[in-house]
């Protein structure tokens, strides 16, 4: 059946026809049975090319169950039902994924059954003492698609012991659910069960094989990171990107320009990383004036000012203001650290930022984006933004001890404000699907969702933004129009406004000036011939 809050339309598996909402192409119980018993074969009982047990597949196995249950119990219970029909099934009965219990001992029952963890608390452990490391010559990636719980799974290892515990109190302070409790034991197995000191567990190596059995590798790879024994062996998307950006550039101010944006993206000493999106931004507005660099030049050492002049001459207004920006932190990046001898970009003007005149939303523009907040949580994002002029990441920021009920005050981005009724309810009403919806969690965010329920991370800007992205009414808009409904009605102070809002003095005097200017025409339309000055 539909899970709650899922956005996935429900299907059949493509082995069992089990109908639900799966995660991929067929559902938990295909994949382990598809693990247990690889290749595929033609069924005796229904004529599909499936993998089979003893000559049948999962669907026959559910329905001779079904039938032995419905005839009292034949003496060989399922093994019975399909002797029964030697030419081949002539019906299956359908059912829903999922509403089948596990017994303790089946084939598909991971914790409880036969090559599976038990669902009792394991027995506190630690590091198994160091010993004498045996160095290996040559690092094999293993292929763990071919792991076979009955015949590889070594329960006695000291480092899956010690793997059982830190998932078990990991998953009691995160408060994972019960799939996930499912299948990270089963993955430690899967992972550990050959381990000694020195191995070291690639994200490679588990990657294809867990999600194949639907184990939750993300999960996994926390509790061996925290034992130490984890590499992530995949490719930065940063990397990609770079590599995807600069291919037309030249040799050497592909690599000058590679160096710059790892600094921004890094940090170095004496200057603190910034965030990603301001290298995808700089090298955005950056990349077509290196492009035609790098058609007459070979470095940038050769650049003169008059190149940098040239190439902002063709650009107005903000563009060319954010081409200059980024070109002098390219330039300044180089010569501190000896690529260049001297900033072209130096002493280049690159003229005054003209702020776009806000005006305020229609009521209509309002009306879309509170009809667009259809899940929970978006009735909160939407009045944060529109009462209290929180930016987006300050609401993804905000945690559960910023709310203080009590006294009714709210503490966003450090400016602690008055909580008004209508946030007050929208938090109550989110609070409450939170505790139904994510009961044992421990992230002490105040907004969470299905994938940051089970750690301690806050939800993704995306995430934020997804109900109001392409409306008129966005998140940025909202506040902006909340700051400047605000200056409209106390006559554009902006000590009041920094104040209230926590604005930097600039913002505040800017959004002060652009009320006055609203003020200004609103007066002028009303009197449009001067009469009222002449008198």
């Amino acid at each position: 059946m539909p899970a709650r809050n899922s956005a996935k339309p429900p299907k059949s598996c493509a082995d069992c026809l089990a109908w639900g909402v799966l995660e991929r192409r067929r559902c938990p119980a295909c994949s382990v049975f598809r693990h247990r018993h690889p290749g595929e074969q033609r069924c005796a009982g229904c004529g599909l090319v499936l993998a089979v047990k003893n000559g049948y597949c999962r669907l026959c196995w559910c329905q001779a169950a079904a039938e032995s249950k419905a005839a009292g119990g034949l003496p060989h219970g399922a093994i019975s039902a399909l002797e029964m029909h030697p030419a081949g099934l002539a019906y299956h009965q359908l059912f829903f994924h999922s509403l089948k219990l596990r017994r303790p001992g089946s084939p598909d029952s991971g914790p409880g059954g036969r090559g599976g963890p038990t669902r009792t608390s394991p027995r506190p452990a630690s590091r198994p003492p160091a010993g004498h490391v045996q160095l290996r010559l040559f690092e094999a990636r293993r292929d763990l698609t071919r792991f076979d719980e009955r015949r590889d799974a070594d329960l006695t290892s000291p480092w899956l012991a010690w793997a059982l515990f830190l998932a078990h109190r990991l998953g009691e302070a995160r408060g994972w659910s019960s799939r996930v409790r499912f299948g990270v034991p089963r993955g430690l197995i899967i992972a550990l069960s050959q381990h000694a000191e020195g191995d070291t567990v690639l994200h490679s190596e588990i990657f294809t094989a867990f999600r194949a059995l639907d184990i939750p590798v993300g999960r996994v790879a926390e509790v061996l990171t925290e034992m130490g024994v984890f590499t992530d062996d995949r490719r930065l998307a940063f990397d990609n990107w770079l590599d995807r950006k600069l291919s037309g550039l030249a040799p050497a101010i592909r690599r000058d320009t590679e160096s710059w944006l790892r600094a921004l993206r890094g940090g170095g000493p004496r200057r603190r990383p910034r965030d990603q999106a301001t290298a995808w931004n700089y090298l955005n507005v950056v990349l077509p004036v290196l492009l035609d660099w790098s058609a007459r030049h070979d470095h940038l050492r050769e650049i003169t000012r008059d190149d940098v002049a040239a190439s902002l001459g063709s650009l107005y207004g903000s563009r060319r203001l954010n081409t200059l920006v980024a070109l002098r932190s390219l330039f300044a990046h180089g010569k501190r650290t000896g690529l260049i001898f001297r900033d072209p970009a130096r002493r280049v003007k690159g003229g005054r930022r003209e702020h776009q005149l806000i005006q305020p939303l229609q009521p209509g523009q309002v009306r879309q984006a509170i009809t667009a907040a259809t899940r929970p949580a978006d009735r909160l994002i939407i009045a944060l933004a529109a009462v209290h002029a929180a930016r987006p990441a300050a609401i993804r920021d905000l945690q559960l001890h910023d709310i203080d009920l009590g006294n009714r005050r709210l503490t966003v981005a450090g400016h602690t404000r008055p909580l008004d009724e209508l946030t007050r309810q929208a938090i109550l009403g989110w609070l409450g699907y939170r505790q139904a919806r994510w009961p044992g969690t421990a992230n002490p965010h105040l907004l969470v969702n299905q994938r940051t329920a089970l750690d301690t991370r806050p939800p993704s800007k995306h995430w934020i933004k997804a109900a109001f992205r392409g409306l008129d009414a966005t998140l940025e808009r909202l506040r902006a129009d909340r700051q400047l409904e605000e200056a409209l009605t106390h006559r554009a102070d902006p000590l009041h406004l920094a104040e209230v809002f926590g604005l930097d003095p600039t913002t505040a005097i800017r959004y002060a000036e652009n009320a006055r200017q609203l003020l200004v025409a609103a007066a002028e339309e009303q009197d449009p011939a001067g009469t009222r000055g002449d008198a």
